[in-house]
């Protein structure tokens, strides 16, 4: 539903927010870090936050780059990239919004890549970092310093990851806020500090959420717990959370879904209950294979299961998918014994 309708004498950006289903249809007239205004054809100006904000299909932009943002969401990052590289061709140089949106989905898309293939961690640090330095008063900055915190962490550089994600928590939104906390705890995860991780997640679980945005935050947070309770060797316990998690996740979070499907393996297998972990796997690879770095782990630990219940030739499979799709992924290099 947009609430105003399109006149051809009225250019019209029109944007989709998270927390609501109207759109909002008009001019826009001022950007920041926090807010976007937008002006409708008739009434006031519209204060948008920043961290409501899904999309903005600006009055002349090209049909390419929701073609590329499709991609995107299916995995398919080389089209993106291609597309996103077309799109940006054809818009003029004084369609400084566009152009910056075409550099904000250019960067995500290759830092998404680069989760997946770690040949590509390096452009894709340089590519939001410069996107970041030049576009501090964009409404895409904050989201951009989470990009770049999990581009940081993904590289082992704990002290940069630390740096972005203390940027994103000076955000003056709740669930960015959540979001940087439970970042930091992975960060310190990473450095096998489980204890203080653990410590952290928990923090976020029981502060105030009185937004939607700010519940997925948790929902996220018990995610990391259930981890370290794995780490912990725990697995019953971090089943009770991750059952909450799939009870309260949103169904459009496709990443959140996956994420839990993945852990609910590794506390299967520490509870030996290895027919249900591989089904919990091969959810992933069956519905969530545009996650191309969750799949890659997926895929890895289908490939061990199988021979494990008998079934020699479904690994065979596993295993070809995983080195022909992902050769660059940390998971090929696992199966290879690297």
């Amino acid at each position: 539903m947009i609430s105003l309708a399109a006149s051809p004498a009225f250019a019209l950006d029109i944007i989709t927010r998270k927390s609501v289903e109207t759109r909002i249809a008009g001019k826009i007239t001022s950007i920041s870090k926090t807010e976007v205004k937008i002006k409708p054809q008739t009434g006031a100006d519209v204060t948008i936050p920043a961290n409501d904000i899904q999309s903005i299909k600006w009055d002349d932009d090209t049909p390419l780059m929701n073609i590329a943002i499709g991609q995107e969401k299916i995995g398919n990052y080389e089209a993106a990239i291609k597309s996103l590289q077309d799109a940006k061709a054809k818009v003029p140089a004084a369609a400084e919004n566009i152009r910056t949106d075409i550099d904000f989905f250019s960067a995500r898309v290759l830092a998404k890549f680069a989760l997946a293939d770690q040949t590509r961690l390096p452009d894709a640090v340089a590519r939001m970092k410069k996107f970041t330095d030049s576009n501090a008063t964009s409404f895409r900055f904050y989201e951009a310093i989470g990009f770049l915190g999990q581009l940081y962490l993904a590289q082992k550089d704990y002290i940069k990851a630390e740096a972005a994600f203390s940027s994103l928590e000076r955000s003056p939104f709740a669930d960015q806020q959540l979001s940087a906390k439970s970042s930091k705890a992975h960060v310190l995860l990473a450095q096998n500090q489980i204890d203080k991780a653990l410590q952290a997640f928990e923090q976020v679980i029981k502060s105030p959420a009185k937004d939607e945005a700010s519940k997925q935050r948790q929902l996220e947070a018990m995610l990391g717990k259930a981890n370290c309770l794995n780490l912990k060797s725990q697995p019953e316990e971090a089943l009770k959370l991750l059952d909450i998690v799939v009870e309260k996740a949103n169904e459009s979070d496709v990443r959140l879904q996956a994420q839990t499907q993945i852990l609910r393996g590794t506390s299967l297998l520490a509870g030996g209950k290895n027919q249900e972990a591989l089904l919990a796997y091969l959810l992933v690879d069956v519905m969530f294979s545009g996650q191309q770095d969750l799949h890659a782990e997926s895929l890895y630990n289908l490939s061990q299961l199988w021979v494990t219940i008998g079934k020699p030739g479904r690994a065979d499979e596993a295993r070809a998918i995983l080195e022909s799709k992902y050769p660059n992924s940390p998971w090929a290099k696992k199966l290879s014994g690297g």
